[in-house]
């Protein structure tokens, strides 16, 4: 019953959240501050151990749920990144990157697929990227006469291929929520899987919207690209240490984000109080928050509760789509990286233990994440509605929100056949 009870109190602080406008980390501390007293009680009465690191314990236990080491992570690269934009680099290296298609009209989406997974996997992420490129392709899409669900989709889906490198703030989560269950060393596994996605995610939303119909001569920019200047010559080459500092040199990425951060802002590369209003504090909460109220969740024995029903129509066969379409129906009404993932991650070990070594621990978990991901094209996701904020005044909103909701909940379809052959392992 307990189990139950927390349970129900993850799904009301979601629908709260979604239906109130009200960060759900808000909602979830909230909740867990409620809740998280009674289960202890009740854990304790039952001879249950707690662990414990002061006389009342309670409030340590409690607290211990809020994810330290991640939001230390996610605040040094954001941080790191919010300077970028702040100052003008992420922006103009987007623009400069447009003009790469050499008077080609067919590569322009294709450019900008690869240019959002690129920028998403060196370390912002796939919502600061769809931010970012987003209003640039759409005003590259109305001036070369390209479709604006085509433009959208491809960025959409580049920004996701690339949101779940290990140095980006999702595949940050990934790893760590991964690591919790056991699964080490995954980070680049997750990463290919979902870059394999969205690829043919992409090269399908390319082909079915178009985008080999477009002519092979591109109307021209109108403007010119300034060059960089420089402050944004030294954001691109910090960015460049930091980003060859935890790859080569193993270093811990929240730390040398910050200290790349400070270097930039030590010699005026931005100013600190826009680059520190930049960072996505609403995100930070809602993932840490909710993770306070999983922790409850876990403590309660919901999360071995959802598992034994999430096992019970499954088969090895069939776990993994299934956990695919449950992961984007979630997502589509709340968060992917600070809900979905920390939601279904954890039920990973169980539903594997039920269900056999047929099924491995890596593709559950990047059949979750993905299916988190592949409904962001919907308006009611924050990256469908990014593209709807972008759209010039010469698009028929109310035609697109339509398409995009198509092209969402089409896409947990999609990315379930994929996991379903295999693709995703």
């Amino acid at each position: 019953m307990i189990a139950i009870i927390s349970l129900l109190a993850l799904v009301i602080a979601i629908y709260i959240g979604f239906k109130r406008g009200i960060n759900t980390g808000l909602v979830s501390i909230t909740g867990a501050y409620i809740l998280g007293f009674f289960v202890l009680e009740m854990n304790e009465k039952l001879g249950k151990e707690i662990p414990l690191s002061d006389p009342t314990g309670k409030f340590t236990t409690l607290v211990s749920g809020w994810p330290n080491s991640l939001f230390f992570i996610l605040l040094g690269v954001t941080l790191l990144f919010g300077i970028a934009k702040v100052n003008g680099t992420l922006v103009l290296i987007a623009r400069k990157s447009a003009r790469l298609a050499g008077g080609n009209k067919k590569l322009i989406p294709i450019i900008f697929f690869i240019l959002a997974t690129v920028i998403a996997a060196i370390g912002p992420g796939n919502i600061a990227v769809c931010a970012l490129l987003l209003p640039i392709a759409m005003s590259v899409a109305h001036e070369e006469k390209i479709g604006a669900l085509l433009m959208a989709g491809m960025v959409i889906a580049g920004s996701n291929a690339g949101g779940l490198s290990p140095l980006a703030p999702t595949g940050i989560i990934g790893v760590t929520l991964s690591e919790k269950i056991g699964l080490a060393n995954v980070g680049m596994r997750i990463f290919y899987n979902m870059v394999i996605a969205q690829v043919i995610i992409a090269a399908v939303i390319y082909i079915v919207l178009g985008g080999l119909k477009l002519s092979s001569r591109s109307e021209g920019t109108k403007s010119a690209v300034e060059a960089f200047d420089g402050r944004q010559k030294a954001t691109i080459f910090v960015i460049l240490l930091v980003v060859v500092a935890v790859i080569v040199f193993k270093a811990h990425l929240g730390l040398v984000g910050f200290a790349g951060a400070t270097i930039l802002l030590l010699i005026r590369a931005a100013d600190e109080k826009e680059a520190i209003l930049s960072v996505p504090w609403s995100t930070l909460l809602l993932v840490c928050g909710v993770g306070v109220l999983v922790n409850v969740v876990s403590l309660a024995g919901g999360i071995t509760t959802l598992t034994d029903a999430l096992s019970s129509f499954m088969n090895a066969r069939t776990a993994a789509p299934i956990m695919t379409i449950i992961g984007g129906l979630m997502s589509a009404v709340s968060s992917a990286s600070g809900v979905v993932m920390p939601t279904l991650i954890p039920t990973v070990p169980g539903l594997i233990e039920k269900l056999g070594a047929q099924v491995t621990p890596t593709a559950l978990v990047s059949a979750i994440i993905l299916g988190a991901h592949v409904v962001t094209n919907s308006p009611l996701s924050t990256l469908g509605a990014l593209a709807m904020a972008s759209a010039g005044d010469e698009v028929d909103r109310g035609k697109l929100f339509r398409e995009l909701l198509v092209l969402g909940f089409g896409g947990i379809l999609f990315g379930a056949l994929i996991v379903f052959l295999g693709i995703v392992r």
